[in-house]
């Protein structure tokens, strides 16, 4: 059962060591460096943010600290490193995993953003979404790309597709940096649930070859067979639309890549292309985009026939997608984004892994209670349910500060956590009572 628990929003920012000077002894613990050069190495309880809450040591003694996330230059999880040198003032660019105080000294000369230019940073979306790619990759490249004065994030996609719940997270973490920069989607391939961030996108550009929607939402009936949800994809395909028609997409087309009962047609129109869902009331010369009968997937020669999307001829260069979209002056922002999404994914398909082991481990356990035929056989199973109750809430909070709230629609049997916190303990109660009243 789906848990009715609160989900909220938690921005996490996994940021980059900025080493300044030399680095001494290596210490073994997280890591937070403050912006006036105080570091604090030891266990991060939680982070959100407002603050981050780490278990330290302050004049050899143990205390627990809550720091203004405001001052925080950068958070380290794992082995760290400790006694920076004081900081000199110069500009640092937080470039993660840099391996030696010469690489970060000679980072620290390095500047981004010239006057009267722009910046411009790659993210790169490639293979499957909630499989090779997570929310938290994109979280902290654009975290990095607002605090570095970005002004154009391009988002470089080639995907099948994937899980809804992934895009839907990739999207609200979008709408957070709305208005911060500019936001491109070039597109390379685009089906099924990418089409949610490409829609959320300023603009949208299409590279020779590439294809664009097929987005239908399906779900596992009893049998374990996959079939189209029509609640699902109607919910989804009216949230699009909205999402398309604010940033200038036409919503006609998102409800014809879910819905396969809706059609596009287009006809012109003081020199461009209009379109419709209907052929009522528009000029009898229109052209079929797509039919009633079938889902629809552009070609790039399609999308830029129609003036859905901006063209490129080559799809492989930002040099050439900067002459596109009219970025004349502009500097490339490196592989930051790259970085960031890839060291991202192993940590978040380690969480998802966990999550799926502890909903395994419950219901074996549930299982063990229902046969049980002894009250201390009862008592095992019961006790071993609240454990994993207790290690599944931790891993929620965790996905939270992953910037993966959703991530439980991809587990078709996840805990119901109000009700079986309760149940658990009424029935340990009752069983307690039972000991006593017992001969």
């Amino acid at each position: 059962m789906k848990p009715n628990w609160k989900r909220r929003r938690v921005s996490l920012l996994i940021a980059a060591v900025g080493v300044l000077g030399t680095l001494n002894a290596a210490a073994s613990g997280d890591e937070v460096v403050m912006r006036d050069g105080k570091v604090y190495i030891g266990e991060i309880i939680s982070e959100t943010r407002r603050s981050v809450i780490i278990d330290t040591e302050v004049h050899g003694i143990k205390t627990r600290l809550t720091l203004d996330r405001r001052q925080v230059k950068s958070v380290t999880e794992g082995e760290t490193v400790s006694d920076p040198a004081p900081t000199t003032g110069r500009p640092s660019i937080g470039i993660p995993s840099i391996s030696s105080a010469k690489e970060a000294a000679d980072t620290e000369e390095k500047v981004l953003k010239r006057d009267g230019y722009n910046l411009v940073l790659e993210v790169p979306l490639r293979g499957t979404f909630g499989q090779d790619i997570y929310p938290l990759g994109i979280a902290n490249s654009l975290e990095w790309a607002k605090e570095h004065e970005v002004t154009d994030v391009v988002f470089r996609i080639n995907s099948g597709g994937g899980e809804v719940w992934c895009s839907m997270d990739m999207v609200e973490i979008m709408k957070e940096y709305r208005g911060d920069f500019k936001m491109h989607m070039l597109i390379e391939s685009a089906i099924s649930a990418s089409i949610w961030p490409a829609f959320n996108c300023d603009t949208i550009t299409m590279a020779p070859g590439s294809d664009f929607g097929g987005a239908v939402g399906y779900t596992r009936n009893a049998t374990g067979s996959a079939e189209v949800d029509l609640k699902m994809n109607s919910i989804m395909s009216a949230k699009l639309e909205t999402a398309a028609d604010a940033n200038g997409h036409s919503g006609y087309l998102v409800r014809a890549m879910i819905l396969s009962e809706a059609a596009v047609y287009a006809y012109r129109q003081g020199g461009e292309w209009v379109f419709s869902d209907t052929t009522e009331g528009i000029p009898s010369n229109y052209e079929v985009v797509d039919g009633p009968d079938t889902v629809l997937t552009l070609t790039a020669k399609q999308a830029i026939k129609y003036g859905i999307v901006d063209a490129m001829e080559d799809g492989r260069t930002l040099e050439e997608f900067c002459e596109v979209q009219g970025i004349e002056k502009w500097d490339n922002a490196g592989d930051i984004g790259h970085e960031f999404v890839e060291r991202d994914v192993e940590k978040c398909a380690e969480l998802r892994e966990d999550i799926g082991a502890v909903i395994r481990s419950f219901y074996t356990d549930l299982d063990w209670l229902g046969d049980a035929k002894y009250i201390n056989q009862a008592g095992s199973a019961l006790q071993g349910m609240r454990k994993s109750l207790g290690k599944y809430k931790r891993l929620m909070d965790k996905a939270e500060n992953y910037h993966m709230p959703s991530i439980l629609d991809s587990f078709e049997d996840a805990i119901d956590v109000a009700y079986w916190s309760d149940e658990i303990e009424s029935r340990l109660a009752y069983m307690r009572r039972f000991n006593k009243l017992g001969p």
